[in-house]
């Protein structure tokens, strides 16, 4: 990994760290579930149109292949960055941080049943089954207080990732001849010409306070989280490979943890932190990593493939 890779790998760290915030603060503010979920869609579609451009001879496909790209935008995008908007109502920015984490889980798990090529071995059932004690571990009580109702909006964000899990997985069985570009576009735009008029209908601003807190928040989370995150993701799994890149699956929780408390005051509790711990050495027994491969790919480490259990 070269100084550049790493600096974008700590950037996209960063942005996706901070999106959990932005959520915290949007949604505080005023503005509904829907409403939050729609201007992000929007501003990151809008920020993704040079990026088309320049790719637009990529656009040229298949029905099927135009119809499955619209299916996902409802699946990878509007239903659980809406169900983000509505945990973040009820759960602090670093709980959602944490359980956001969940998502390789859930793709190891339906790439069993969608790849048939992909097996289980043991390595992987006991990543799964840390990375889910660690779910349930992020419901406990404790000094954070997070209450019976609170563990519903945990519940959500675990569909949420789930939403995740079976879309990217969905995407590498059927869409992968797609460029990434199209393939990011479309489903954004998708997402933000669904949101924008039912969020409108609804009236998800009706009780917002536009101030500059919120508005400069929107504006990050699509422009920046929504948008160019997108693209820098697309370039390390381009020039690193999917293994490698998905060492930002290990950064942005404990960013989004300290930024909530940093920034929100919220607590850290035992359970967050245990939680944090179990959910991250699942995900990292999942995918196969461990100390000597997360080492191998700092920067300036040998660049030498790293295998995948997959």
């Amino acid at each position: 990994m070269t100084n550049r890779q790493f600096a974008i790998l700590i950037a996209l760290s960063l942005t996706w760290g901070c999106s959990f915030l932005f959520i915290k603060v949007i949604v505080d503010g005023g503005v509904e579930p829907m409403g939050m979920s729609a201007v992000r869609t929007l501003f990151g579609a809008a920020t993704l149109v040079p990026f088309a451009w320049r790719a637009r001879s990529a656009f040229h496909q298949t029905r099927q292949t135009w119809l499955s790209m619209l299916g996902l935008g409802v699946l990878n995008f509007a239903i659980p960055w809406t169900l983000f908007g509505v945990a973040g109502s009820h759960v602090p920015s670093g709980v959602s941080a944490v359980g956001n984490a969940a998502m390789p889980l859930w793709a190891a798990l339906f790439s069993v049943v969608l790849l048939k090529a992909d097996r289980l071995g043991g390595m992987r059932i006991a990543g799964l089954f840390l990375g889910f004690v660690g779910v349930i571990v992020l419901m406990s009580e404790d000094v954070t207080n997070i209450s019976a109702g609170q563990a519903g909006s945990i519940a959500l964000i675990l569909l949420a990732t789930c939403c995740y899990g079976i879309s990217s997985v969905s995407i590498r069985r059927w869409l992968g001849h797609v460029p990434a570009v199209p393939l990011a576009t479309v489903q954004v735009g998708t997402a933000a010409a669904l949101l924008m008029p039912a969020a409108l209908l609804t009236g998800a601003f009706s009780s917002a306070d536009f101030d500059l807190q919120v508005v400069s928040s929107l504006v990050a989370l699509g422009t920046l989280g929504s948008g160019l995150a997108v693209v820098a993701m697309m370039y390390l799994i381009q020039n690193l490979g999917p293994v490698r890149a998905s060492v930002v699956t290990y950064i942005v929780p404990p960013i989004g943890v300290l930024l909530g408390w940093l920034v929100l005051d919220e607590s850290i509790g035992w359970n967050l932190l245990l939680a944090l711990a179990f959910i991250l050495s699942g995900v990292a027994l999942v995918q196969g990593v461990g100390p000597r491969t997360l080492w191998a790919r700092m920067p300036g480490r040998s660049l030498t493939p790293v295998p995948s259990v997959e």
